[in-house]
């Protein structure tokens, strides 16, 4: 191989790793530090014993929520959520043909929580990404009835322990729509179905269709 042909090759592979450092830099531009605001609309669904052999629509109602979510810089697919819950929780078992106590109760609930959530491919490349999230956080129940009387105040307040998933998809330069669905640990019982004194912790689900919207365009840094 000649002079000139070994200095082509050479200009050839400078210029080729030049473009893939370009192209490299603007990946990390495209998904590093990305701040995103969103909504979310969709069902709660309560789980304990006045939910058992009932029908869906006896211990279903509704939830909305607001979040803002920030990317960590490494990795650039973990963010930290803050996120606010409003909606209704109920159960009534009265009406079935069930074994066990009977009784219902009903209330809205206002929850606070802080989540990581981690995105399993990066949607800056693929438009889509399923998701995993965790965290903690707290509710408080207001307008509470229930058959078995009055619920104390210290008992409509406590910890929980969100764990989920979901996926989404971008749909434009900023926006992204998403399907989330997580399940709550609690500390307490929603129900006030409490057997021989006993605390009987009970669980809730949600399940919502969403839409996010970036801060930032998505070649752009924080």
């Amino acid at each position: 191989m000649n002079v000139k042909n070994l200095i082509l090759l050479a200009g050839f592979a400078g210029s080729s790793l030049f473009s893939a450092a370009q192209d490299n830099g603007r990946k990390k531009d495209y998904v590093a530090h990305k701040s995103n605001m969103g909504i979310t609309a969709g069902a709660l669904g309560y789980s304990g014993r006045y939910a058992v052999k009932t029908p869906l629509g006896t211990h279903t109602s509704y939830g909305v929520s607001a979040f803002y979510d920030h990317s960590m810089i490494l990795p650039s697919q973990l963010f930290v959520r803050g996120e606010l819950l409003f909606g209704e929780l109920k159960g009534n078992n009265q009406e079935e043909e069930v074994s066990g106590p009977l009784g219902g109760f009903k209330t809205n609930v206002l929850e606070a929580t802080v989540k990581a959530q981690y995105d399993i491919l990066n949607d800056a490349v693929t438009r889509w990404s399923p998701y995993i999230l965790a965290g903690a956080g707290a509710y408080g129940l207001f307008n509470y009835s229930s058959t078995k009387g009055v619920k104390d105040r210290s008992d409509k307040i406590a910890f929980i322990l969100p764990v989920g998933g979901g996926v989404k998809y971008q749909v434009s330069n900023r926006g992204r729509i998403f399907l989330e669905g997580s399940v709550r640990f609690l500390t307490k019982n929603l129900d006030n179905h409490n057997p021989d004194g006993t605390n009987n912790p009970n669980k809730y689900y949600s399940l919502g269709l969403g839409f996010s919207y970036s801060l930032q365009k998505n070649n752009q840094l924080w």
